[in-house]
């Protein structure tokens, strides 16, 4: 390995950096000497670094911690405020608490930049330097040279391997079709669009998943800030741009995988083609304390106070079982699937 590609130190580990890298071979030469996962952690929306439940989050096995967006609250003071903000995270005592293991992460709204703002955002290059600097991504990395946060890491022996793709459904998305108030859902005035020129990820980012997909592995998380499963509720979610929705499933078909989302502030797990697992919010109480409605529900009950969640491999069973975490450390929600329940038809 030449100069110019010297790994990284601190939560950069090795392993990020071989993912970054084109050559596939790297990746999974890199895998065969690693223990496999078994327990990740995922969580979204922090709006204060001291609270019960990030002390509680420190405490669950984990052999990776996903930040899945809203990281920090600075879509109201500018670049000024994103860095503040930033540098309270990084200081803190559950940011450090989590460094001992893999982190990885990607970004919503709120740590973008812009309540809501996809493509149009007029900052978001300077957004995503300050996300690259709080996970101190060297200057040399490619990820530092995409316009987008998109990324993907795998871990794991051969039969064992666990590929985390992280999606930005911000950068490069498309206006939302809004209606009026007064013909809006529970979840407010997004309503899907017929308008099939609009994106949510962007051709650069699309071209770059459908390469990522067909790198071998044996589970795939699928990592996106926002819902995908569920049915359109007002909210931002994949199902406001059924096209988009559609072209994932289709990119998905036959692998064994499941999505990870935030945002809502509230937790449900939803099964629309893939298995949807909402984690949201760490910090934050939903004010209503009820779901919008969701067809698509394949847990009936939800969650609406701060929680985690956690995902547990058994490669001997081959099952993975999904559990959403309270304050108090026991089970709120929970779900164990088969990998042969998993594969997206």
């Amino acid at each position: 390995m030449n100069a110019a590609h010297t790994p990284p130190s601190g939560i950069n580990s090795r392993r990020r950096f071989l993912a970054g890298l084109p050559a596939i071979g790297l990746i999974a030469a890199h895998a065969a000497d690693e223990a496999p996962l078994q327990d990740i952690v995922f969580g979204s929306c922090l709006d204060t670094h001291d609270h019960p439940m990030l002390d509680r989050t420190l405490t669950l096995p984990r052999d990776l911690f996903i930040f899945m967006g809203d990281n920090v609250y600075a879509d109201k003071g500018g670049i000024p405020m994103m860095q503040e903000k930033y540098a309270l995270l990084k200081n803190s005592r559950f940011f450090k608490g989590l460094k001992n293991k893999p982190i990885l992460a990607t970004w919503d709204d709120h740590d973008f930049g812009e309540n809501d703002g996809g493509g149009s955002y007029p900052h978001k290059k300077e957004a995503q330097v300050e996300f690259w600097n709080w996970l101190d991504e060297p200057a040399s990395s490619p990820r530092r040279q995409q316009e987008g946060v998109y990324q993907a890491q795998t871990f794991g022996p051969v039969g064992k391997r666990v590929q985390v793709v992280l999606l930005d459904t911000r950068y490069f998305r498309s206006p939302l079709k809004k209606v009026p108030k007064d013909k809006a859902m529970l979840g407010g005035s997004y309503v899907p669009t017929d308008d099939t020129s609009t994106t949510m990820l962007g051709a650069a980012q699309w071209s770059w998943l459908s390469q990522v997909l067909q790198q071998p592995a044996d589970l795939r998380l699928i990592v996106s800030s926002i819902q995908f499963a569920p049915e359109a509720h007002g909210g931002e979610c994949w199902a406001n741009m059924p096209h988009e929705q559609q072209r994932l499933l289709k990119l998905l078909q036959g692998q064994t995988a499941v999505i990870l989302s935030g945002d809502r502030h509230w937790c449900e797990f939803s099964h629309n083609g893939v298995y949807d697992f909402t984690s949201s919010s760490m910090t934050q109480k939903h004010p209503r304390g009820s779901p919008t409605p969701n067809k698509f529900r394949c847990v009936p009950k939800t969650y609406h106070l701060p929680n985690v969640g956690q995902l547990h491999i058994d490669w001997s069973a081959a099952t993975l079982t999904a559990k959403i975490f309270g304050t108090e450390g026991n089970a709120k929600i929970e779900q164990t699937l088969a990998f042969k329940d998993l594969k997206v038809a």
